[in-house]
């Protein structure tokens, strides 16, 4: 269901007892509103891909990411390239921002 929530993760002894816990927002969309509409040459609306975007979560790096899409964190450059407008140094990725992740 779409919406925002709150991911939580909770470190627990042998008791049950809440050691650590460590929340950050998640914002889930509906299919549908990542689809960007697009138009077919008949002028009537065709369907689209999905928008493949992530929402860096505290820890992540562009290399970490690359390695999870792509299989290989050397293409850490093509999520770069592709957000070069929401990234300044990509040693510096924060929580919360949204990257386009490319084919």
């Amino acid at each position: 269901m779409p919406g925002v929530y709150t991911l939580r993760l909770d470190e627990v002894n042998a008791e049950g007892k809440v050691l650590s816990r460590l929340e950050t927002p998640f914002k889930r969309e509906a299919p549908e509103v990542l689809r960007p509409p697009v138009t077919d040459v008949a002028g009537q609306e065709a369907a689209a891909p999905l928008v493949r975007a992530v929402t860096v979560q505290k820890g992540d790096t562009l290399w970490a990411i690359s390695q999870e899409r792509y299989g290989s964190g050397f293409l850490y450059v093509r999520v770069f390239a592709a957000n070069q407008d929401a990234i300044r140094n990509p040693d510096l990725i924060y929580p919360g921002q949204v990257f386009t992740i490319p084919e």
